[in-house]
């Protein structure tokens, strides 16, 4: 049970972390559909922390103070992040959503999960994978946006939104 705890507590902490870098890199996205996928995100991932911490106290267990120290980690990581621009911070992201989703899997494979559990991280490598798909398509946004020379790729986002409604 004290891995599975530990493991958690780390998915608990990195949840935190993953929605302060969110949250901090929101303002300095202009583009209306990047900007909705990153405060969506942020959401998420404050979803995800608030189920793991949930689930942590229903094991009987208390979540780990560390997690503040992530969150502020995420913060400083989200700022600097856009110093070195939108696509390098976007492509940051997509790192960090990749690296969950392995980290999940193995929690998944290794540990001895309960059934509650083993949905709940189902859930949220489901989550991280669609985030994974929304940085890949607002890099490639970010791209066509620069190729373009203007604000085309909105309306192209917003033309795909509305084909994919029909």
């Amino acid at each position: 049970m004290n891995n599975t705890i530990y493991s958690l507590n780390f998915m608990y902490s990195m949840e935190r972390f993953a929605a302060a870098i969110y949250r901090v890199q929101t303002g300095g996205f202009k583009n209306k559909a990047i900007f909705e996928k990153l405060t969506h995100a942020v959401d998420n991932e404050q979803q995800h922390a608030s189920k793991l911490r949930n689930r942590i106290t229903e094991l009987g267990n208390t979540p780990s103070r560390l997690a503040l120290l992530f969150q502020i980690a995420g913060s400083l990581l989200g700022g600097l992040s856009k110093c070195f621009g939108k696509t390098l911070a976007l492509k940051i992201d997509t790192a960090i959503e990749k690296k969950a989703v392995k980290d999940y899997g193995y929690f998944f494979r290794t540990l001895n999960l309960d059934e509650t559990t083993k949905q709940l991280i189902k859930t949220i490598i489901s989550d991280e994978e669609e985030h994974i798909r929304n940085w890949q398509d607002s890099i490639e946004l970010l791209k066509s946006k620069k190729k373009s020379g203007g604000d085309v790729p909105a309306l192209t986002a917003v033309i795909n939104d509305e084909s994919e409604k029909n």
